[in-house]
């Protein structure tokens, strides 16, 4: 056997997945070959780094933490939510009451509507004027 396809069974070789013919003549080359054999023992090393990455430790209560988190994150949403209304119905009480005060401060005229229309019509005071300045310009 040569040592391409020595290479190409190496992996089924170590997990025994290989039929009793080609796991007699893949050892019988790797006692000849020490490039395959030192091909092997990488392998076996990195299979088993492999497998020692692949344990997940389960840590306790992990459910309960990552519920708890998931709680957190909601009660922020609705502070996302409630900050910006909160700021914008103190605006707008402010404005309201800028609004209130400053009509309360200031001081109403006392005028009367009536005579102020008629002065307007009661034109004879202007009609006067006129005439007094048409008059200096003949």
């Amino acid at each position: 056997m040569d040592c391409k396809s020595t290479e190409k069974k190496l992996i089924f070789f170590i997990e025994n997945a290989l039929s009793d013919e080609d796991a007699v003549l893949v050892a019988t080359h790797l006692e000849h070959c020490p490039d395959c054999r030192a091909k092997l023992e990488f392998l076996k090393e990195t299979l088993s780094q492999a497998s020692m990455e692949k344990t997940v430790e389960v840590k306790p209560f992990l459910f309960t933490r990552i519920q708890a988190r998931l709680e957190q994150t909601e009660k922020h949403e609705t502070r996302r939510i409630l900050k910006p209304l909160a700021i914008a119905a103190a605006l707008v009480m402010g404005v309201f009451f800028g609004i209130l005060l400053g009509q309360l401060t200031m001081t109403p005229k006392a005028t009367n509507s009536e005579h102020e229309v008629a002065f307007l019509f009661q034109d004879h005071q202007m009609e006067s004027m006129e005439s007094l300045l048409m008059e200096d310009d003949l």
